[in-house]
């Protein structure tokens, strides 16, 4: 059977006997990267994660064998082989069977989007930041922001489903950290996407955020890379500046200075 035919036929039963054992950790977003790298057919993703999978097996399957509560340990020795079955095949496969019509590049959309992963509890910050973002001239269809009508996801798609459509195309992703955002594995899986697919993005803090919770610091993103605290003080007006101006660029934007001025002022005050 055709080796990439054969990865995505077999991935489902894969992914559930590893969360089975595993549902946390690195290889979490392994396995969420790739379910959502091999619907977009993001080659350069498939051949990176299935590597790193690999490497976890070769990693832990002492452990699996020696784990009394595995009782599927067979299910892992098939996985393992069958994953470094397929990684050996697609050394030398000919991935222009599933490249575009012009056979230049993978199928992708290039419109850039931007997503707000964000906790439904922290919607007094995303609506500002939606009422921002729109101001700047973004549009309804380019803005992923589930707390919002014109932004939300389409009536008859899975959250899930949806995300990993968009995920992979240019996105840049608004992580709205906050307590809450740390004790929901939704929030986290969102997260987690961001940094297997390499999606650029910008760390965003509540007023009130712990940055001494130990959660915040296993995430998988850089929580060291500089953010904006919506405070409503200097520095958050110098990063939302900086913010601006990453939108402009990325969408082609242009904005007089009074606009920005005005949309700025609604913004602190709607934080504050």
């Amino acid at each position: 059977m055709d080796a990439y035919k054969k990865l995505k036929l077999e991935f489902k039963g894969v992914k559930s006997v590893i969360e089975n054992y595993a549902d946390g950790g690195n290889v979490a977003n392994y396995l969420y990267g790739m379910e959502n790298a091999l619907i977009n057919d993001d080659v350069e993703s498939v051949l990176y994660l299935l590597n790193e999978i690999c490497i976890w097996y070769q990693d832990n399957i002492n452990d699996i064998h020696n784990d009394t509560y595995v009782y599927d340990m067979h299910e892992h020795d098939r996985n393992m082989s069958l994953l470094e079955g397929i990684k050996k095949d697609l050394d030398n496969y000919d991935f222009n069977k599933i490249f575009n019509e012009d056979n230049n590049k993978i199928k992708t959309q290039n419109i850039p989007k931007i997503f707000i992963s964000h906790r439904s509890t922290d919607k007094k910050y995303g609506d500002a930041l939606e009422k921002l973002i729109v101001g700047l001239g973004v549009k309804n269809e380019q803005l992923i922001y589930s707390s919002h009508p014109l932004h939300k996801i389409p009536l008859n798609e899975n959250i899930y489903n949806y995300l990993r459509k968009n995920i992979n195309q240019k996105v840049f992703v608004i992580i709205l950290w906050s307590n809450d955002y740390l004790e929901s594995p939704a929030c986290l899986n969102e997260m987690g996407a961001a940094w297997v697919t390499q999606s650029d993005y910008i760390n965003i803090y509540t007023p009130d955020f712990s940055f001494g919770n130990p959660k915040y610091h296993e995430c998988a993103v850089d929580t060291r890379k500089m953010g904006a605290v919506l405070n409503g003080d200097t520095n958050c007006k110098a990063s939302m500046i900086e913010f601006k101006d990453k939108i402009l660029e990325m969408f082609n934007l242009t904005l007089d200075e009074q606009t920005w001025t005005y949309l700025l002022d609604q913004f602190i005050a709607e934080i504050k």
